[in-house]
């Protein structure tokens, strides 16, 4: 893909996680800035749409991403380490869970949960302590996408124990974003789910996992995960 369909897609799908509605092309201009003509950005929406990377829900309607245009945003981001103020703060905010919530699992999984406002599980593999916090959180949205997710969020929740440890087998070191049919564990359409696994002090391996509807701000929760994975993996 070339840097102008890049671009377009890039603000196509980061105004469309901002408002959750579908993007047009003049609300592209507004957002892009960029020196074309409407007629410009529609005939480049058109090609990215024959290609996959978009969809349009309806006739009249602007586009949204597709599965395969998430992947490619997210295969193209840069995640940055995060600064030293940032894991001091993270820090305090850890211990003050830890002092709240008596097992590590729980104090990650009620932060993750409220820090990026989703579904979220702790699990303490060694320990057999797989912990999940936050599905009031996904559904208090009534957006249509994300109540479907919420739906296929209940069945990550119900069975938490044995998909959490299935997905600490599958899953690199690296933080991993499964995207809609993506999901190698349990069937999803409409639910994106970011996993990192850790090596703690002693040796045990552990689980961070926060699972929402695709429109989710992935940049933000991918820093978030690995930023509290390498608080834990110090403590």
């Amino acid at each position: 893909m070339d840097y102008r369909h890049a671009h377009l897609l890039k603000g196509l799908i980061e105004e469309y996680i901002a408002t959750g509605r579908p993007v047009g092309s003049e609300r592209l201009l507004d957002v892009l800035d960029v020196s074309v003509s409407s007629a410009t950005i529609r005939s480049m929406l058109r090609l990215l749409e024959d290609e996959g990377y978009i969809l349009q829900p309806h006739t009249s309607a602007g586009r949204i991403p597709s599965d395969t245009g998430y992947r490619y945003y997210i295969d193209q981001l840069s995640f940055k380490e995060p600064s030293e103020k940032r894991v001091r703060a993270l820090t305090d905010t850890y211990k003050e869970y830890q002092e709240e919530y008596a097992r590590p699992a729980r104090a990650a999984a009620k932060m993750l949960a409220e820090m990026a406002h989703t579904m979220a599980v702790g699990g303490w593999m060694h320990d057999k302590d797989i912990q999940g916090a936050g599905m009031s959180q996904v559904f208090d949205d009534d957006e249509n996408q994300a109540q479907e997710a919420a739906r296929e969020i209940s069945l990550l929740f119900d069975n938490i124990e044995r998909y959490a440890h299935e997905f600490a087998d599958t899953a690199s070191r690296a933080v991993t974003v499964y995207i809609g049919s993506e999901n190698p564990i349990f069937e999803t359409e409409h639910t994106s789910i970011i996993v990192k696994t850790m090596r703690l002090p002693t040796g045990e391996a552990a689980l961070l996992l926060l699972a929402g509807p695709k429109r989710m701000p992935y940049k933000r929760n991918v820093a978030l995960l690995n930023a509290l994975s390498s608080i834990i993996e110090q403590i």
